[in-house]
């Protein structure tokens, strides 16, 4: 199921600016939620409703799932941040239900785990043990232009 495209928190267009979030080297990961985030004044993961730890879901501070072979680029003006997709299978019980997949960055430290956007998935789901879910991101996690 694709999800919707990424929808900033505010903070990150602000913490961008400041120089808070170095993408090239950025540890990025994706927490579950099924609680609608706030753009406004969620800021870092503590603010989320992140889904509890269990059937090989981290919850919890600094949780989440890690992307692999993240990249950003510039050509012609335009920033890239890609990754890998992202394939998680839940192991020893079931994961859900969520909704929204946040992308946080685990490297900030002030603010800690800074917040940058999230996937709408439109209704709530649930991966079944041994069964997978996967973060499909296209060409690009966001693109700066």
């Amino acid at each position: 199921m694709p999800a919707s495209t990424l929808t900033f928190y505010q903070d990150f267009k602000e913490q961008l600016g400041k120089g808070v979030h170095n993408l090239s080297t950025a540890t990025l990961k994706v927490a579950f939620t099924n609680t609608a985030p706030n753009v406004a004044t969620h800021t870092v993961l503590a603010d989320i409703t992140q889904l509890s730890t269990g059937g090989g879901y981290t919850g919890g501070a600094g949780g989440g799932l890690a992307l692999d072979s993240v990249t950003y680029t510039e050509s012609g003006g335009t920033g890239t941040l890609a990754a890998a997709d992202e394939v998680f299978t839940a192991s020893g019980g079931p994961v859900g239900p969520f909704r929204y997949a946040v992308l946080y960055n685990d490297s900030t430290t002030s603010p800690a785990d800074a917040l940058i956007g999230y996937w709408d998935y439109g209704s709530s789901i649930t991966v079944a043990d041994t069964e997978t879910f996967t973060l499909d991101f296209g060409a690009s996690l966001l693109t700066i232009a």
